[in-house]
């Protein structure tokens, strides 16, 4: 059996490190089971926060780069024609956004947004030009206005472009990968038809839980999902911790 977590919101809270108890709860499950983090960070982002785990599978970029042993291997990266559509709205909007290559990064974002203290935090890329980031492998486009958000969501979706977009409403993000590159299909790639469980949190999460043997969904709100789960987790170690010592004791 496998056990997928997603990290931030899930099982890192403060968007810096995963409590001492929980790394203690993980690493005693990954004794008898495979733990894999899949997040919607890049490696270089990812390593900081797991880095008790650098050596398990790593999958980043909402599934567009993985790390295995720590051998990095990018799956697909958004095409070329895609990126120069990208790159014009960012100009035409003036928009804030992470392009994130194998390792190096261009960025413009806002110091007090969360996304830009998560922003390789241990200095181990460099940050350069958007025009020096030739095959991104991920872009989020970042605080976007409501009304340019909507405007964005409406071309994308009128458009058949080779990507995959995720909208995050409540933050008013928009995350973009190569077509048909999630978590679920990486994680799929690697590990087959096997079981797995799953932790996650939000709309980058829901393919891997809507596919997995028992998901678990982590939210202090009630939520309406469009697939069943196993239960919601509330939004803090101790909860993630319980869980852990109902469900996956016995698997």
């Amino acid at each position: 059996m496998k056990i997928v977590f997603d990290v931030d919101g899930t099982i890192c809270f403060n968007g810096q490190y995963i409590d001492e108890l929980l790394i203690k709860k993980i690493k005693e499950i990954n004794k008898k089971y495979d733990v894999i983090f899949a997040s919607a960070r890049p490696i270089r982002d990812l390593i900081p926060v797991v880095k008790e785990f650098k050596n398990e599978i790593l999958i980043g970029g909402n599934g567009s780069i993985v790390s295995k042993e720590s051998r990095v291997e990018v799956i697909k990266n958004i095409p070329i024609f895609e990126y120069s559509i990208i790159k014009k709205l960012i100009k035409k909007y003036k928009l804030n956004y992470i392009i994130d290559g194998a390792f190096d990064y261009s960025s413009n974002v806002n110091t007090n947004n969360k996304i830009y203290r998560q922003l390789d935090p241990d200095n181990l890329a460099n940050k350069v030009e958007m025009k020096e980031i030739k095959e991104p492998i991920k872009i989020i486009l970042i605080d976007i206005p409501d009304n340019i958000f909507v405007i964005i969501k409406k071309y994308f979706s009128e458009s058949q472009y080779d990507i995959s977009v995720n909208y995050h409403h409540n933050e008013n993000n928009i995350d973009i990968t190569a077509k048909g590159i999630n978590k679920f299909s990486t994680l799929k790639r690697i590990i087959g038809d096997e079981s797995f469980i799953a932790y996650g949190n939000d709309v980058n999460d829901f393919e891997v839980l809507k596919n997995a043997y028992k998901g678990f969904y982590v939210s202090d709100k009630d939520v309406n999902l469009p697939f069943n789960i196993t239960e919601i987790v509330n939004c803090n170690s101790s909860s993630i911790i319980k869980s852990l010592k109902k469900h996956i004791k016995g698997e």
